[in-house]
This record gives C-alpha cells, sequence and structure tokens, in this order.
C-alpha cells in the first residue's frame, strides 16, 4: 500500500529543518521512502483474482495456528494425512491406516498428493519430523494437546509410520487431520497442496498460486463487512465468502452482475457453563436455560432463516 505524504506535512518538516543539507536529506529520505514502498506488479500479478478476507491469518504454519483464515489457506497449501467426507467421517488424505492394536496404529503414504513444491517427495521421516515439532512442549503448539498421548512414532520406511498411544483412542486418525508442512532451506515450509505461496512477506496481503495453472489469488484483509461489499461493487475484489449480515446477503443476491453460492456450513455457537460453580453447575438449571433458547425466533429474527 503506498502512503502518501501531505504537502502540509512536508512543509512542517521544512520548518523543524534547519539548514539546506538537512533538507535535501530529508527529500532523499521521502523519496526512498515512497519508492521503496510502491509496488510494481508483473502480468501474472495483475491478473490475480483477488478475495478479502474478515480478518488476516495469524501463520501460514499449520504446526502454530488455529485461526480460521490460516487454516483456510493452510488446507489450500498443505495436505494432510486424514480428510473428512461430507458427514465429517475420516477418510484416507495422504495415507490410509490400520489399528493394530488399541494403541498401535499403522499409516502408509498412498502415491497421490505426496509431490512437494519444490520438486521431491513427502516421505514418512516427513511427518514424524512434523509432529514430533507439534509434541515438543518448548515450540508451544496449540495442537500437542490434542494429540499428547502420541508417546513414540516409529519410521518403517519411505511409505510406512508407526503411531504408538499411552491409552486406547477409537478417534485417533480424525487427529490427523493437520496439513503436513516440510521446512525446506532458510526455514521455509514446503507442502503438496494444490497451491504454493507466491508472496507472503505481509499476512495482511497473501499471494498463493495454483500449481495446476499458476494462476494467482490475491488475500487481502478487509475487516469491515460493508466496505468488503462495496468493494465486491466496485470491482476491487472479485471473491469473498462469509462473515457478512444476513443484509448484506440479501443485496447482493439481489445484483445481476454477483454470483451467489450457498452450501450448509458447520459453524455453531454454545453456551459453555461453569459444572464447578454452585449455580449453574446444577443439570436443572442448565436445563431450563437450554429449554429457555428460542432457536426458531433466533434463526428468523438475527440470522433471516440462514441457519
Amino acid at each position: 500500500m503506498t502512503r502518501v505524504i501531505t504537502m502540509s506535512a512536508l512543509l512542517r518538516i521544512r520548518i523543524v529543518t534547519g539548514s539546506l543539507l538537512q533538507r535535501l536529506i530529508v527529500v532523499f529520505l521521502c523519496a526512498t521512502f515512497l519508492a521503496c514502498d510502491s509496488r510494481t506488479f508483473s502480468i501474472e500479478e495483475k491478473q490475480a483474482l483477488r478475495f478479502a478476507v474478515a480478518s488476516a491469518p495469524l501463520t501460514l504454519d499449520p504446526r502454530l495456528a488455529t485461526d480460521a483464515t490460516a487454516e483456510r489457506l493452510n488446507y489450500l497449501l498443505y495436505r494432510s494425512l486424514v480428510e473428512f467426507d461430507e458427514a465429517l467421517r475420516p477418510v484416507p488424505g495422504l495415507a490410509t491406516w490400520q489399528r493394530l492394536s488399541p494403541r498401535h496404529y499403522r499409516f502408509v503414504l498412498g502415491e497421490a498428493g505426496r509431490a512437494l513444491v519444490d520438486g521431491s517427495q513427502l516421505q514418512a521421516r516427513h511427518v514424524k519430523a512434523f509432529y514430533d515439532f507439534i509434541l515438543k512442549p518448548e515450540n508451544a503448539s496449540p495442537h500437542r494437546g490434542n494429540l499428547s498421548h502420541i508417546i513414540r512414532i516409529e519410521v518403517l520406511d519411505t511409505d510406512r509410520l508407526d503411531f504408538y498411544l499411552s491409552r486406547a483412542d477409537s478417534l485417533f486418525p480424525a487427529r490427523l487431520g493437520i496439513g503436513i508442512a516440510v521446512e525446506g532451506a532458510q526455514g521455509s515450509l514446503l507442502g503438496s497442496g494444490t497451491f504454493s505461496v507466491h508472496r507472503a512477506g505481509q499476512l495482511h496481503d497473501v499471494w498463493l498460486q495454483r500449481r495446476r495453472d499458476r494462476q494467482l489469488f490475491r488475500f487481502l484483509h478487509v475487516a469491515d463487512p460493508t466496505v468488503r461489499v462495496l468493494k465486491l461493487l466496485r470491482g476491487e475484489i472479485d471473491m469473498l465468502q462469509n462473515d457478512l449480515p444476513p443484509e448484506m446477503i440479501a443485496h447482493i443476491a439481489g445484483k445481476d452482475d454477483l454470483h451467489l453460492l450457498n452450501r450448509r456450513g458447520t459453524n455453531f455457537t454454545y453456551l459453555g457453563f461453569n459444572l464447578e460453580d454452585k449455580v449453574t453447575g446444577q443439570l436443572k438449571l442448565r436445563r431450563a436455560i437450554a429449554m429457555a433458547v428460542d432457536r426458531k425466533a433466533i434463526i428468523r429474527h438475527l440470522f433471516a432463516e440462514r441457519a
């Protein structure tokens, strides 16, 4: 984003600088600052599809990411051992699995989806290194708690590895839905997803490239939903997803030059109670509150039947 220095600001700079040499230095620094901050885009970049997001990702490292935007972008960049079908049941992603005992699972990497962006191939040792990073307390991965019952990972060959658990866990495969990232040169992360990182120095302006046709996508952070819709109407962005109030969705639906897609989502809202509290710890009270929530009225008046 180009920063603008107004004429009044330049006049103030001139007043505080006492000598000609100082004024020349200030002008030079201002010119350098503006030149460095302005951007020149290639033909490919000028043809990028622009996607507005409500919040910028906190990180594109799947070992540390938990926010919604990061999860969505990382899904494009990194493939996971386990994926989920439309009913949210675990299905093979990069690997199939076999439960050898209640505390012993074997995963076998398949042929598809293992090509990393640098041309190399994802191997079992990379998967072990990925989960070893998550399990080390000093790395402070937010995913560690969900996987803390992994006591050992053993690599059998380039395609197979075993997970040993401290307790039985019939849901264990579903816990391995994190995209696998491989550490490359100079701390970079390599993935085998359908997209690669084109430019991500600033997380409020992330550029991804679709690997099959090199089409660029630019993900811009635009926090306010009204501004996002206005940018869409003015042609400043090409796409946006979710995080819009119902009246904005209705406004978009009435535009002939915009295409609105709808599908069922998995978002949910809940009330959490402190069960150790003398009041909210009472089952009858929680049941009464649950029965008092008028779900139909919330869906009708708050979500305009979009729930």
